[in-house]
């Protein structure tokens, strides 16, 4: 990722690593980099609201560590805020590797069981898309807004969903918007992931924490969206487990 962000035709301000490893990450230095080593930082919300503590760009843009800037992001960012004076926050075109793959049973249950409050897809507005999620591994906000909206730190680890609460924040407070022209590739990297059932269970606890912090019962079809959605949790939860169970090769009466 920092090779990428070195090799912008248009440099950023500052590139800021926040650090939460034991021992300090080594980086090698450049004019641009300010490494902030910090143990005692508690995930990923905490790490994001150092950085923007610490930034002096009027925009900041937060990148994860196994993404690769592919164009010249930092422009295509800056120009986007510099014409709407009224956006507030921006997404980068991400490509994923299974971007490529044809549509799986994950994305169909996607499109059939997240509604309402829980569709994270974006919308379409004649050319322009509207992102009901900003992507936090690529992911650009005005420094005004994340002084009034922080990355939420009671999520814990490396903070499942709280891009798409400071989304739905964001989206109270101006417009958003997907910058077609800033296009990064997202390398996934396996550093950290939790094992599919670890994740679909803090998967759940994090959107059921973020439907009630949000309000979202006010709005009586979400009551019903809501359980649809646990519905679509609980198949592919069991279908999770079935194909792991199958890949044991185990048989218990």
């Amino acid at each position: 990722m920092l090779a990428s962000v070195r090799a912008q035709a248009t440099l950023p301000l500052e590139v800021l690593v926040i650090d939460q490893s034991a021992e300090p990450y080594p980086l090698e230095p450049f004019a641009a980099l300010v490494h902030v080593h910090d143990p005692q930082i508690g995930g990923a919300s905490a790490a994001r609201n150092r950085g923007a503590e610490l930034a002096r760009g009027d925009v900041v843009l937060f990148l994860d560590d196994d993404v690769v800037l592919e164009s010249d992001c930092v422009r295509a960012i800056a120009r986007a805020f510099a014409a709407r004076p009224g956006l507030v926050g921006a997404q980068c075109a991400i490509h994923n590797p299974w971007d490529d793959a044809p549509p799986s049973l994950y994305d169909f249950s996607t499109r059939v069981f997240e509604q309402g409050f829980f569709n994270a897809r974006p919308q379409r507005r004649g050319k322009e898309e509207i992102p009901r999620l900003i992507d936090g591994l690529a992911s650009a906000y005005r420094r005004d807004l994340l002084r009034y909206e922080r990355f939420d730190e009671a999520l814990p680890g490396y903070s499942l969903a709280e891009d798409w609460d400071l989304t739905k924040r964001a989206a109270r407070r101006g417009a958003l918007t997907t910058v077609a022209a800033a296009r990064v590739r997202h390398e996934h990297a396996q550093t950290n992931r939790l094992d599919p059932a670890a994740y679909a269970k803090l998967r759940r606890r994090n959107i059921l924490y973020l439907y009630e912090k949000l309000g979202a019962a006010r709005d009586p079809r979400n009551r019903l969206w809501k359980q649809w959605w646990l519905l679509g949790e609980t198949l592919r939860a069991l279908r999770t487990s079935l194909r792991a169970y199958a890949g044991t090769g185990t048989r218990r009466a």
